[in-house]
């Protein structure tokens, strides 16, 4: 086995330093899949079951980007997700790590085409914000006074619903961006009504299936909404930085059409408002 190789056996999937994830050797934070990647694959699959708002047409996925992290900002997440495997496994309950969707502020074109792969440095750009140093606690809830939760990272399995919260600020957007995350799988809390005053978990709740999740067991520090008295579709907070790490990001919408080329002679009609003889 190379040493290359070998690296790649130790260090995440969605480490910047991961050889894997050099191409040309170049590294970018975003990496753009082609549609026959595995990656693809799994991520448009679960975009598309997850849209569940019948009278919002499913919109067609433009590209897939993976997002890239430096390991100073992936180690907290890979431990904080050891950690929660570990006690999970004590329980002898299956433990694991599933995607959920965010949908937040861009105000640049970041993902507008393949190329557009650089972060800016809008301060109203939540989504550069995001993918420069990932989610913070401190930070959400910013954008709605409500919180259905409380105070929170919000992350849902319906990416219809997270389709809401997703917000083109530029006029020169055309199409639209979710975030698709990494959640660590643990102990959760169900709730069925509002809990708006929450700024964690209730006391003694440490693993609690969810049929919505396909009996994925949720985080320690999460609360999740089923759908209930005053939920139309499931939601997820976490309560913690550490629980969540962004993997990918969808470009979807319909893309304007190309306009017809302006030849001279169209062109001069125009200036001079006259038909010109052929």
């Amino acid at each position: 086995m190379s040493t290359s190789s070998f690296e790649s056996l130790n260090l995440d999937e969605f480490s910047l330093e991961n050889p894997v994830n050099c191409s040309a050797g170049r590294r970018s934070r975003l990496v753009y899949l082609s549609r026959d990647s595995a990656h693809f694959a799994e991520v448009e699959d679960i975009f598309n079951k997850g849209w569940r708002h019948g009278k919002k047409a499913r919109p067609h996925i433009q590209g897939i980007f993976k997002i890239l992290w430096p390991d100073d900002n992936l180690e907290p997440y890979l431990q904080y997700r050891k950690q929660v495997q570990a006690r999970v496994r004590a329980r002898n309950e299956a433990g694991n790590e599933t995607l959920l969707f965010h949908g937040t502020n861009r105000a640049c074109l970041l993902g507008e085409s393949s190329r557009n792969i650089l972060l800016c440095g809008l301060k109203e750009c939540y989504l550069c914000s995001i993918l420069r140093a990932s989610f913070d606690v401190k930070k959400c809830g910013t954008k709605n006074a409500f919180k259905r939760f409380g105070h929170g990272i919000y992350t849902s399995a319906c990416s219809s619903k997270a389709d809401d919260y997703s917000c083109n600020l530029s006029q020169d957007a055309s199409l639209r961006t979710l975030l698709v995350n990494r959640v660590v799988v643990g102990r959760a809390y169900k709730r069925y009504r509002n809990a708006p005053d929450l700024v964690k978990p209730p006391d003694g709740f440490d693993s609690v299936s969810s049929s919505l999740f396909d009996n994925y067991l949720l985080i320690s520090s999460q609360v999740t909404g089923e759908i209930g008295w005053d939920l139309n579709h499931e939601e997820t907070v976490c309560y913690t930085n550490d629980a969540v790490r962004p993997a990918y990001l969808i470009v979807y919408g319909h893309k304007p059409k190309d306009s017809p080329k302006l030849t001279f002679k169209t062109l001069m009609s125009i200036i001079f408002k006259t038909p010109l003889v052929s």
